[in-house]
């Protein structure tokens, strides 16, 4: 086993220790820190710097998990060099092909009759309620058979689907592709 092998898995163990005492002072962890620091310059990234009090030692416990952490990736790195080669030359291709395709077709055609059925047999609707939708219906069947160009069907139709809004999304639903054909 190499030195630094070694060394690595010593200070794996010295973190274990001051985990298992759940603590670790400052000159501990910069201990650590100093071993590393001059072959991995960004090996103190993510330790978290404490404000440092007189005469009150911190308890620096989570850099020493995070020590061990890097410590545990950078002995897997040198157990298995293969793994973190830079070079391309491993002469494995991986290649997806993806040839899914989804569809969705969702049909809300509902007939005049349907529609008026619906709001006859619906519960939750006053009398008045259902009046007033059975009328908007009658706009909307005029609607579809009026002259007047896009721009103005829609102006009318804007105003309807705004009161349907208001009845609730289940009635609006119901009314859209009667909207819909009246408008194009």
């Amino acid at each position: 086993m190499s030195k630094f092998k070694t060394m690595i898995k010593k200070d794996i163990e010295l973190c274990d220790d001051y985990i298992s005492k759940n603590m670790a002072t400052n000159a501990q962890v910069n201990a650590l820190l100093g071993k590393y620091i001059m072959d991995y310059p960004s090996f103190n990234k993510g330790i978290i710097a404490y404000a440092s009090v007189p005469g009150y030692e911190t308890n620096e416990i989570e850099n020493i998990k995070i020590i061990k952490s890097k410590l545990e990736y950078l002995l897997n790195r040198v157990d298995n060099p293969d793994l973190y080669n830079d070079s391309k030359s491993s002469g494995i291709t991986i290649s997806t092909v993806n040839n899914n395709t989804n569809s969705n077709n969702v049909s809300l055609n509902m007939s005049v009759e349907d529609i008026k059925s619906n709001i006859d047999n619906n519960t939750y609707l006053s009398d008045s309620d259902k009046s007033e939708l059975l009328k908007k219906l009658d706009e909307i069947l005029e609607l579809q058979k009026s002259k007047d160009n896009k721009s103005q069907k829609w102006n009318k139709a804007k105003k309807i689907l705004e009161f349907l809004l208001d009845k609730g999304a289940d009635i609006a639903i119901m009314y859209i592709p009667q909207i819909l054909s009246a408008i194009v």
